[in-house]
């Protein structure tokens, strides 16, 4: 029996929320108790954002509807009054009639915070929500090592940061370089966000979904861009350079929305296979309409030098009838399909591609058989392919973008390319157990999965559980759900805001021509003056105006100059052309007015 005027405090240990927990008055023993009254309060770090409405989303639609227990923010503060026994998860939901410091909201976009951790309300801690919503990680634990591990080699520039922290100075402080890199690369996000539920439907738990369906990969790429500060004209310029890399296409949205909606793959999902005497090459088709085609066994030659491995090319495909449509996204290896039509007819496990065959990777006794890919991977395209023989072929690629300059190492994060390919068997003792014995060709070990030698183990649901990686097979219900990983978003990241150089000729008869890739539709050059001024450099027609391999032009990076397997791989090039006449570009740091004798435009 409690007195009637004492009342039970709950010590609820929500870090980012603050709890006001008012006691009921008058009455006697019997009397209902009063409903507990508590106050929700929280910051949102966005620009001292008024005028938006702060909810608690009590049916989780990811929309503050009518009824909701709710507030205005004002200077970028909330306090919601509610007396709901459950807690929810906190929205702000900002619109055109919302304001910032820097004025007028341009386009409406929704933050929130995962449940208990919402006394900053970031769009880091919505990447959190929209990695969790999206099934694209299991709980919050999981999406903060996925979100912080795109994150790893900012140290230095964002060093100590964690994803909860406000990142605004406290009164009488000044922001460190950390925490103003996080608060300008918290206004991109914000805007990417914005342009999504534009394209997908404003507050809606769609559109919360494809928040991270491609940004998380771009985090590195983008802090490394950031000065210091970013005047609202810088900020545009870079949101434009980095779009891609930000706000998931109509392309990938209905792509995932197709894999999501999947109940049985298509005759084509799956991986195959073509052999030409000791050249092996590998098409997957994913059941969200993407594909990737590589080479991984092939004789060490001038024509197909680094294709083994380190080349690839992926994009999207259609199949209607016998017309198989590719659009290419990157091409990076000499040979390979190209973009357009080609004629394909598919009969059980053999496939008739432009006159040539290729056959299904399949087994009717072995079930580890086929292609095995990275499921919800948008960010991290990763496969296996596992052979009748017993030997398998493991690899990825730019996923994540480290930077490249004229004296990094091509593979400097370990992070972008490679393949391993081995042995493996169902061991003798357990039957869900895969073992993986010795490795034939392991470019860029880092990358090793599974380790050597390692094992795998297969799940009730039929997929396969390596060290930090599920993996479900192509041709099954699991694997035409698959978001593969192929997106648009990687051309952004490999491409935008580099630099690039070529010097030709030699002594006084020396040029040199500047190319500055600012984003995947715009392409800017320039040639070094003969002698030092201090006018700005002027520009002039690039030898292509987009990274997109459609136009005609193939533009790849290869790796090195060398064409042995034992090749000291220098650095990555920019190569563009045509397998027969490629022009080589090497990557830089963007020049100084000084290096580039004139004013750098850009």
């Amino acid at each position: 029996m409690h007195s009637r005027n004492t009342c039970a405090l709950s010590a609820l240990a929500l870090a980012a929320s603050t709890f006001l927990v008012a006691c009921g008055g008058g009455g006697g023993d019997d009397d209902a108790p009063a409903p507990t009254e508590r106050q929700v309060t929280g910051t949102v770090l966005d620009r001292a954002l008024s005028n938006a409405t702060a909810c608690l989303d009590l049916n989780d639609n990811r929309a503050c509807d009518a009824g909701e227990p709710s507030a205005m923010t004002s200077n970028g503060s909330f306090t919601i009054t509610t007396t709901q026994a459950a807690d929810a998860i906190v929205l702000v939901q900002a619109t055109t009639s919302s304001t910032t410091s820097e004025g007028p909201v341009v386009a409406p976009y929704v933050l929130t915070a995962p449940l208990g951790r919402h006394a900053v309300i970031s769009p880091y801690t919505t990447l959190l929500q929209s990695e969790v919503d999206a099934g694209r990680s299991a709980n919050l634990a999981q999406a903060e090592e996925t979100l912080l591990s795109f994150l790893v080699g900012t140290a230095g520039q964002v060093g100590g940061i964690q994803l909860y922290d406000n990142y605004q100075p406290t009164e009488g402080t000044t922001a460190t370089t950390a925490q103003q890199k996080m608060l300008a690369l918290g206004q991109l996000l914000t805007r990417g966000f914005a342009e999504t539920s534009a394209s997908v439907g404003g507050g809606s738990r769609a559109a919360f979904e494809a928040y991270s369906a491609v940004a998380p990969g771009s985090l590195q790429q983008l802090l490394y861009q950031i000065p210091t500060t970013l005047t609202p004209e810088q900020r545009e310029a870079l949101f434009l350079a980095t779009r891609d890399s930000m706000v998931p296409s109509a392309a990938t949205l209905a792509g995932a929305a197709k894999a999501k909606a999947a109940t049985a793959a298509q005759p084509i999902e799956g991986a195959w296979v073509r052999t030409d005497g000791t050249t092996r090459e590998v098409f997957l088709f994913g059941g969200d309409g993407t594909f990737v085609h590589q080479v991984v066994a092939t004789p060490v030659g001038a024509d197909y030098a680094f294709d083994n491995g380190l080349g690839y090319r992926y994009g999207r495909y259609s199949l209607s009838g016998s017309t198989l449509t590719l659009e290419l996204i990157e091409a990076a290896n000499a040979r390979g399909p190209a973009a357009g039509t080609h004629s394909a007819t598919i009969s059980g496990n053999a496939m008739t591609l432009d006159g040539t065959t290729l056959t299904r990777v399949a087994s009717a006794s072995n079930p580890l058989v086929g292609g095995w890919v990275r499921p919800q991977g948008l960010a991290r395209p990763e496969y296996m392919v596992m052979f009748e023989d017993g030997s398998y072929a493991h690899s990825t690629f730019y996923y994540q973008n480290d930077r490249q300059t004229g004296t990094a190492t091509a593979l400097e994060t370990a992070r972008n390319v490679g393949v391993q390919i081995g042995s493996y068997a169902v061991s003798a003792g357990n039957a869900d157990v895969v073992e993986f014995g010795a490795t034939s060709i392991d470019f860029n070990g880092n990358l090793s999965v599974p380790s050597n030698p390692g094992v795998a183990h297969i799940q009730s649901d039929g997929s396969i559980s390596l060290s930090g990686l599920r993996l479900v097979k192509l041709g099954t219900t699991l694997g035409a759900q698959a978001v593969t990983g192929l997106s648009e978003a990687t051309r952004s990241r490999i491409w935008s805001g580099r630099y690039f150089s070529l010097t030709q000729g030699t002594g006084a008869g020396q040029t040199v021509q500047y190319l500055y890739v600012k984003g995947p539709g715009t392409v800017m050059a320039f040639d070094r003056p003969a002698a030092v001024s201090t006018a700005a450099c002027v520009t002039k027609d690039a030898p292509f105006t987009n990274i997109d391999p459609s136009d005609g032009i193939l533009k790849q990076f290869v790796i090195g100059t060398g064409t042995a397997a034992s090749a000291a791989y220098a650095q990555r090039r920019m190569v563009y052309g045509t397998p027969a006449s490629f022009v080589t570009m090497v990557p830089i740091a963007r020049p100084t007015d000084a290096t580039a004798r004139c004013v750098v435009p850009f």
